[in-house]
């Protein structure tokens, strides 16, 4: 599915996820079938917010990665960059994140009108059909001839189910923004040695 807007995770991470996780009031699903009731209710009440809540461990991480890093960009824009029109169009690149709370409200933020039919037609199509899951019992899925409903389960700590079908534009989302940040890092250090030899 594409959204206009799941990588391993180390214990570390996670437990530097926990306060934000927390916040959040998400800890999964205990079970695959419940992790696609708890998806399904969201799709119903299109809630950004409950979708959120329905999502696996990884793609809520990508996220939060996505914000951390568009917070910065920003921030460093603000700092660095010289006005004109490249700055201008960096700030409204990264404003979005800076101006969101946490990652659940970029997420929410950054939700296109055609995920709510999209995954409601995807719903329907696995029926009343239980997530079957594989040998590992990290992941869980309902499949049919045109496409399928995916679930996974973190094998770190207790964080149960959630839906895991919009991980991989997460993860891209997280590639790309660390990507920026990156280069922005590269290019403000590159600005502050130009300033500082303007001024010698």
């Amino acid at each position: 599915m594409k959204i206009r807007f799941s990588p391993s995770i180390t214990l570390t991470a996670i437990l530097l996820a926990l306060p934000m996780l927390a916040a959040c009031g998400q800890r999964g699903s205990k079970t695959p079938a419940e992790a696609k009731v708890r998806l399904a209710a969201a799709v119903a009440a299109r809630d950004p917010a409950r979708l959120w809540g329905a999502l696996d461990l990884a793609t809520q991480w990508s996220w939060m990665s996505v914000h951390r890093a568009g917070r910065e960009s920003y921030d460093i824009t603000l700092s660095n960059v010289p006005d004109g029109q490249q700055r201008e169009r960096m700030i409204r690149r990264f404003e979005p994140a800076a101006t969101s709370e946490n990652a659940a409200a970029l997420f929410a933020k950054s939700l296109a009108a055609d995920v709510w039919p999209a995954l409601a037609a995807q719903l329907a199509a696995a029926g009343d059909r239980v997530p079957t899951v594989n040998a590992a019992g990290t992941e869980a899925e309902i499949v049919w001839p045109s496409g399928r409903l995916l679930f996974r389960k973190t094998s770190r700590l207790a964080f149960g189910w959630g839906f895991a079908g919009l991980a991989d534009e997460a993860e891209a989302l997280q590639r790309a923004a660390s990507a920026d940040l990156e280069a922005l890092r590269t290019n403000a250090a590159d600005y502050e040695r130009a300033a500082a030899r303007g001024l010698r």
